[in-house]
């Protein structure tokens, strides 16, 4: 994490759509520190 990502919060970049066993999770990756977080995302 940068300076800039503590002060103000990492910048999310749209991601990807994965699925890990029965879950659809959203990865995305954050454009100034090169985070990744994943979020629940539309299950099947």
């Amino acid at each position: 994490m940068t300076f800039m990502c503590l002060i103000s919060g990492c910048n999310w970049i749209n991601g990807n759509t994965t699925l890990m066993g029965k879950e659809t999770l959203l990865c995305q990756c954050c454009s100034r520190c090169g985070s990744f977080r994943y979020l629940p995302g539309e299950n099947h």
